[in-house]
């Protein structure tokens, strides 16, 4: 079985002694087809890269107590073994298996019964926060606990914190990295997430696009007469009346999915684009804009100023939030006082 020395890299070790023949062949079949087809690859860069292939892992179909459940069984063992280990300054061993969360854990409850860290497993399964719903997901679970970076750019605001604060630091002596669905991970074995990090991946609360005093609802989510037409029809948002130039705040973390200027209805707005696609939210009316298409902004960015463009009675700021491509009122997600 492979396991990583982070000192000299790569090494082969027996497999522990609690294994059974047949679990040892279960396992060990699943193990080495998925980690070891290219045990030793290494890319133009030189570094060398662990394969590990999702579909191939061995599959815990349940954490609910019962004795049919042997591959969770020896799961348990091998974290449980690893931890003692890890306690007395051996190397652990490293393997991987898959879950589908059919049973709807949480990201918190999953990390309570797995017994590996929130850290680990959001990391690995690309997890931005804790609210994150994750039934039905398949995902990976390691044996130890750790931190997987990625190594291309981040896709999450987790992501990005951790690539910023690892920066500028000496990760590993040996440069071995995860290859995971096509993915390149560097693993920083027993890291947890830093104050910060873990402020950001528990606190998923979205906050005001303007600041709490600088504005008044002057128009509600849902049916109303048009100011223009005079016909009834759907507002897919709240309108936000402010004084021209204020400052007007990204709610979440995510990418700038659109910049449109001098649109006949919406005059100058911009689309944030949150939760890989998830969910979105809507600037519309702005007087100015600061950030650009693709962009990546953090939550609390000044991202553009309240303005009357487009068709506008006045200073305000339209703003929408999409689900899945469907209009939600915003006062149902955010903190608007009356």
């Amino acid at each position: 079985m492979i396991s990583i020395n982070y000192e000299t890299g790569l090494s082969f070790k027996r497999l522990p002694r609690f294994f059974n023949f047949f679990v040892f062949f279960l396992i060990f079949t699943f193990a080495v087809s998925a980690q070891t087809q290219n045990e030793s690859a290494s890319n133009d860069d030189g570094k060398i890269r662990i394969i590990i292939d999702k579909e191939q892992l061995p599959v815990i179909e349940s954490f609910l107590p019962s004795r049919a459940n042997v591959i969770q069984k020896q799961y348990d063992k091998i974290i449980e073994s690893n931890k003692k280990a890890e306690r007395a300054g051996r190397e652990p061993e490293i393997m991987f298996f898959q879950y589908t969360n059919t049973e709807n854990f949480d990201v918190l409850g999953l990390s309570s019964r797995s017994c590996i860290i929130y850290d680990t497993l959001a990391t690995l399964n690309q997890i931005e926060n804790a609210q994150d719903d994750i039934k039905g997901k398949t995902l990976i679970l390691p044996v130890v606990d750790g931190i997987f970076i990625p190594i291309e750019r981040g896709i999450n605001s987790i992501e990005v914190l951790l690539q910023e604060n690892y920066s500028t630091q000496t990760l590993t002596k040996s440069n071995i990295y995860y290859t995971i669905n096509g993915r390149d991970y560097l693993f920083l074995r027993s890291k947890r997430f830093t104050p910060t990090e873990r402020a950001y991946f528990l606190d998923s609360a979205l906050r005001l696009p303007l600041d709490n005093d600088s504005f008044w609802v002057s128009s509600e989510f849902g049916k109303r007469k048009n100011p223009f037409s005079g016909e009834m029809k759907n507002h897919n948002g709240i309108d936000l009346a402010a004084s021209e130039g204020t400052p007007v705040y990204a709610i979440k973390d995510g990418a700038v999915y659109a910049v449109i200027e001098n649109d006949s209805e919406f005059g100058n707005y911009l689309i944030l684009s949150h939760d890989q696609g998830k969910m979105t939210s809507v600037y519309a009316h702005l007087s100015k804009i600061f950030v650009d298409r693709y962009q990546y902004v953090k939550k609390g960015d000044v991202i553009a100023l309240v303005g009357q463009t487009g068709k506008a009675t006045g200073p305000h700021l339209h703003f929408e939030i999409r689900q899945g491509g469907k209009a939600e009122d915003p006062r149902n997600k955010l903190n608007i006082k009356e």
